[in-house]
């Protein structure tokens, strides 16, 4: 029985870890479900950008067709200041000023509406005066800030006007500085 016990005492103790054939094809198996899972991920990416691309493509061209077919306005008569606006801003600090050559447009044949901005040209100048010297240098530097000031004198010239309506205000020269 000694002798059993001694083999049995060396097959416990026989050292370290010895990989079998079976444990190297599991590493292989492993690594090839990677591969399988990334390659499909691939493929998966792929498609979904290609049908997000044709999607955006289509969706550009129904916008550029849209604007295509909207007919242009039709042209107006138009009302033009003789004379410049210069005004100073509300800056603090730093002066600034406002150098702008405008008209207001209105539908054609309304000669009672073109006689009455003649007529109330002292008033409309106050009143573009005003809302210029509003403004802050910074307040109008975009694009957005000078329609958001175009509307706002259509607004405010409407409003004094009873032989008809301004339809828009055009700026021939705009200079902030």
């Amino acid at each position: 029985m000694a002798d059993e016990d001694d083999v049995m005492e060396e097959e416990d103790s026989g050292g370290g870890y010895e990989p079998t054939a079976s444990s190297g094809l599991n590493k292989i198996v492993k690594i090839l479900i990677y591969v399988a899972l990334g390659a499909v991920s691939l493929v998966l990416m792929a498609v979904i950008s290609y049908y997000v691309a044709l999607t955006a493509a289509a969706q550009q061209y129904k916008e550029v067709a849209s604007i295509a077919v909207v007919k242009p306005p039709p042209p107006t008569e138009n009302f033009n200041f003789p004379e410049d606006f210069r005004v100073n801003t509300a800056d603090r600090g730093d002066p600034h000023f406002i150098k702008l050559r405008l008209s207001l447009g209105f539908d054609r044949g309304n000669p009672a509406l073109s006689a009455e901005l003649a007529d109330r040209m002292p008033q409309l100048r106050n009143i573009i005066n005003l809302i210029l010297m509003g403004k802050t240098k910074d307040g109008l530097s975009t694009v957005q800030d000078r329609l958001e000031l175009r509307e706002e004198i259509k607004a405010s010239v409407n409003h004094i006007l009873s032989e008809g309506k301004i339809t828009e205000v055009y700026f021939s020269e705009f200079i902030v500085n």
